[in-house]
């Protein structure tokens, strides 16, 4: 039953409706990082309030004629119902137990779990009869009747870091390979004090497998390869490790500056056997990575035990521009942990993107390839060619 029903039945169903409108300046409705826009007419409704749509079975079991049920509660127009109806649909959600099937050191099967959450009618009709311009808006939450961290004894239990990325105006190619390249790290498991390496459980890069051919930036200029636009997945990665403040043992920045990884200085290319990027997993538990795609967007989550350690950004910021597409880029990360505090700054520097010109060239094998497959993608120990950086569109 949505919103905007119950609301409905709450106020001409179940009681006498007086309205005393009441128009208020507009509001600005808040959860997380979504807002919503109001300008409520408020009036008392005499009448049978519920908190939320959970509410309204069980108030109806026990009969609404029963006058103790009867209280003085707002009534809003039309409008702000319809609006409150699309915020509760964005914020309601059921609860999901998490789980982790785990199988030669890869999460096979893996859900986190979540929090039920569901919109405060009660609370929300409340705060904008006081005529707020700005709300929180009150959600009720419910926990899993279990935690992550019973369903392993690898210390995973919870969200550590996240790395995001935008590929917006990728070609067809690009988004096949982005894809099929974000499935090949889904459930890995690194271990406490293991270095991951990207090229190493990259795995194989054909048509085979999935990959298209699609441009990479190479010293001689720009070559359709199978896997063009995976630095995608290392750059998101790069991102998340950063957040999770774990160390960089290898990252280096694509030849010229690319619109699919602003900000210019957070990207990471790839070239197996020339190329890579690593991370040492200093944290206190294993890491499990997870990657998912929502729209144009790529995410790159961490989870397993989080620490005390404090992490710190500077930038990142780009200097020395030039006409010609020239620039440079810096991003400094502090991280404080056991009362040390480490500093670790990555330098980029961009050339001109007309000096690599479009050429044909044979793709590469990637002598890299993990021993241990991935049993989401069992076919990945073939050693095959393997991509590196991707230009934008208007580059080529």
């Amino acid at each position: 039953m949505s919103l905007l029903r119950t609301i409905k039945l709450i106020a001409f169903g179940f009681a006498l409706f007086v309205f005393f409108p009441n128009t208020s300046e507009g509001a600005e409705l808040k959860f997380a990082d979504k807002t919503w826009q109001v300008q409520p007419q408020v009036g008392i409704t005499s009448g049978y309030v519920v908190r939320n749509d959970f509410d309204l079975k069980e108030f109806l079991a026990k009969g609404y004629e029963e006058e103790k049920y009867l209280v003085n509660a707002a009534s809003l127009d039309t409008n702000t119902v319809k609006v409150l109806d699309e915020a509760a649909a964005a914020i309601n959600q059921q609860t999901k137990n998490p789980k982790l099937v785990i199988e030669d050191n890869w999460a096979k099967e893996f859900e986190p779990g979540q929090n039920g959450q569901a919109l405060d009618i009660y609370k929300t009709l409340k705060l904008l009869s006081q005529s707020q311009s700005n709300m929180e808006l009150p959600v009720l939450l419910s926990k899993p009747a279990t935690s992550l961290e019973e369903t392993n004894n690898l210390g995973i239990k919870e969200l550590v870091a996240v790395g995001e990325s935008e590929f917006s105006g990728s070609p067809y190619n690009r988004r096949v390979n982005i894809n099929v390249g974000a499935s090949r790290f889904q459930g890995l498991i690194i271990k406490p004090g293991e270095e991951f390496s990207f090229n190493k459980f990259l795995g194989d890069v054909d048509g085979e497998h999935g990959f298209l051919p699609e441009l990479v930036i190479k010293k001689s200029g720009l070559t359709p390869e199978f896997g063009g636009g995976l630095c995608q997945v290392s750059s998101t990665a790069f991102r998340a490790a950063m957040n999770a403040g774990l160390p960089i043992t290898e990252r280096r920045n694509h030849s010229f500056a690319v619109r699919y990884y602003a900000p210019q200085g957070t990207d990471a290319t790839i070239y197996p056997g020339v190329t890579d990027f690593k991370f040492m997993n200093d944290l206190p538990s294993h890491l499990l990575m997870k990657t998912e795609i929502v729209g144009d967007k790529l995410y790159y989550y961490f989870y397993g035990t989080k620490d005390d350690r404090k992490i710190t950004f500077d930038g990142p910021t780009q200097y020395d521009k030039q006409t010609n597409g020239a620039m440079k880029a810096i991003w400094t990360r502090w991280v404080e942990k056991n009362g040390e505090k480490k500093e670790q700054v990555f330098r980029s520097t961009y050339q001109p993107p007309a000096l690599f010109q479009q050429t044909t060239q044979a793709s590469t094998p990637n002598p890299e390839t993990a021993e241990t497959p991935n049993p989401n993608n069992p076919n990945q120990t073939e050693p095959i060619p393997a991509p590196t950086e991707t230009p934008a569109p208007t580059t080529t």
